[in-house]
């Protein structure tokens, strides 16, 4: 049964990942970066879980450290990249697209080197509330005009926070080890790309065609 919920759950991911994909052609090319930093975002826990869902098929060592590894990046890398994510298309930043690439890079050697320092623990929990932080922050500075984002991302909070009432779990438990806590990573992760797909909708996000198009219709 905790099988067949895993699987779900990296078809679900890699579902909210399609959607995500189609929303990326009416969008300017800064906005499309921040998506793709979401599909990766997405990516790991997909992986993570669908190499969980196949564990009772006793693949062997490589399969399984395989496993423990993507789950331990999607723990430290999924809910702050999906955060500043969130933050980037609420505001309308204009990074550049290869800012996505740094970030990334500084997530991953942050992840390495707590891990080393086994410091892994903290920094989750750290780093994942931040990433939490900015997500409620973003949906906050859209609520007047659309109150759906912030139905996603409370679910996405209530998801990513559950394990805390269970001691010594980490941020996103489930990914790691097959466990019962899988039920909670439906709402924090498909929350939190629910979410990013809807703030990407705001009209500053939005190529100049596309803007241009509606105008046009009306001529």
């Amino acid at each position: 049964m905790i099988s067949l919920a895993y699987g779900l759950l990296c078809a679900s991911l890699l579902a909210l990942g399609y959607w995500l994909w189609q929303r990326r052609s009416g969008l300017s090319e800064n906005a499309r970066g921040a998506l793709t930093a979401t599909l990766l975002a997405l990516l790991l826990p997909a992986i993570s879980s669908l190499l969980l869902a196949l564990q009772s098929l006793e693949l062997g060592d490589v399969v399984t450290h395989t496993q423990r590894i993507f789950g331990l990046a999607a723990q430290s890398i999924s809910l702050p990249l999906l955060g500043l994510a969130a933050l980037y298309l609420a505001f309308g930043l204009r990074w550049q697209p290869g800012n996505w690439g740094r970030i990334l890079l500084g997530l991953m050697a942050a992840f390495e080197l707590t891990r080393r320092m086994e410091l892994q623990h903290g920094y989750q929990w750290s780093i994942s509330l931040v990433g939490l932080l900015l997500l409620v922050l973003s949906c906050m500075l859209i609520l007047r005009r659309d109150l759906r984002p912030m139905l996603t991302g409370a679910a996405c909070c209530l998801g990513a926070l559950a394990p805390l009432f269970s001691p010594g779990a980490p941020t996103l438990a489930g990914l790691l080890d097959s466990s019962a806590l899988v039920l909670w990573l439906f709402p924090a992760l498909l929350g939190a790309g629910l979410t990013v797909g809807l703030l990407s909708e705001q009209a500053h996000n939005r190529s100049s065609d596309a803007l241009s198009a509606p105008a046009t219709e009306r001529t």
